[in-house]
């Protein structure tokens, strides 16, 4: 599929190097009818990546050169895709847990810069917040309540749009590594971050908004085993916050190896029951009384971002990025 571009609009993509995953998303103008402005905006391309980025960082305090290979390969296949697809494309290129905390980042950084142009846009916990809550209004106008956003190396909570914003270093990657796979253990150290944080009370009868790869495939797992229809998207899911909670008691006791056969990604298996542990302290400490999934994030997050101030159209640093396509570290491909 080639993504056709105008002069007035556009594609819209962001290039996200997750603690997971890396993920090129493209967004293009369908519509102009509807209001707000994003709803005429949808996604029209998805390439993604399982690089683990996260993956040893909570121990050694670096990303795994394998798997350093492994991104810059998977930035040179996007930046190819971007090339034929949507060469006019505005890009940004967003990094976030794994890169902020790693101390060889340098060299990803260094690797972005040449192939794009400018380095990437490294958030911080709260812009990760942040823009979590605006992906969740871009599938929900109007959402309000507790907006949970849990990656491979840690967690972002804000309430609503303009409340507090925090983040955590409870990943379950993180939680994972750290805890060396015991439940007891990674359960004490969700309670021990999760416990200052007040404002996650003043969710108390609220919605639960969750945001993620986690999460979705935990609610994916709660519809298969109810019987029900497996959508798509799990966007909009909605189950009461006491049930899911006991069924993501029953997730966090579970073998990995039992829970690969039910996932549309096996490789989640192993860090589902972090997921699952997580989300039962979230729903004890907040109160809230519904929990809803969301399919959106920073990436749609970022989209809402743009259109509100119309940022895309005067770069503030030129992230109108080239494209070209000469080799980028041959000692790192």
């Amino acid at each position: 599929m080639h993504v056709t571009d105008t002069a007035e609009h556009p594609s819209l993509g962001v290039l996200d190097i997750g603690s997971n995953t890396v993920r090129l998303v493209l967004f293009r103008r369908l519509s102009s009818n509807l209001t707000p402005e994003w709803l005429n905006w949808k996604e029209v391309f998805n390439m993604r990546e399982p690089c683990a980025l996260g993956e040893g960082l909570a121990l050694t305090g670096e990303m795994k050169a394998a798997n350093l290979a492994h991104a810059v390969r998977a930035i040179r296949d996007f930046r190819r895709a971007l090339v034929e697809q949507a060469p006019d494309t505005h890009l940004e290129v967003l990094a976030t847990a794994a890169v902020r905390d790693a101390s060889n980042a340098d060299r990803l950084i260094q690797v972005i810069n040449r192939a794009f142009g400018a380095p990437p846009r490294v958030l911080s916990g709260e812009e990760e917040a942040r823009y979590a809550t605006l992906g969740v209004i871009y599938g929900k106008q109007n959402a309000e309540g507790l907006f949970a956003d849990l990656g491979g190396g840690s967690l972002e909570l804000g309430l609503s749009e303009n409340g507090p914003l925090t983040s955590l270093p409870i990943g379950v990657v993180r939680l994972r590594e750290l805890s060396k796979g015991k439940t007891l253990k990674a359960r004490k150290a969700v309670g021990k971050a999760l416990k200052p944080v007040s404002f996650i009370e003043r969710a108390r009868g609220g919605t639960l908004h969750l945001v993620g790869g986690s999460w979705r495939h935990l609610a994916a797992l709660h519809r298969l085993l109810r019987n029900e229809p497996l959508p798509q998207l799990i966007e909009g899911y909605s189950v009461d916050a006491n049930k899911i909670r006991n069924f993501a008691g029953r997730v966090a006791r579970e073998k990995p190896t039992r829970l690969k056969p039910y996932l549309r990604r096996p490789d989640r298996a192993s860090t589902l029951p972090f997921a699952a542990l997580v989300l039962r302290r979230l729903i004890r400490q907040s109160g809230a009384a519904k929990v809803r999934f969301s399919q959106y994030g920073i990436r749609e997050g970022l989209l809402v971002d743009w259109l509100r101030s119309r940022a895309y159209l005067k770069p503030a640093d030129d992230r109108q990025f080239w494209l070209n396509l000469e080799d980028i570290d041959p000692n790192l491909s």
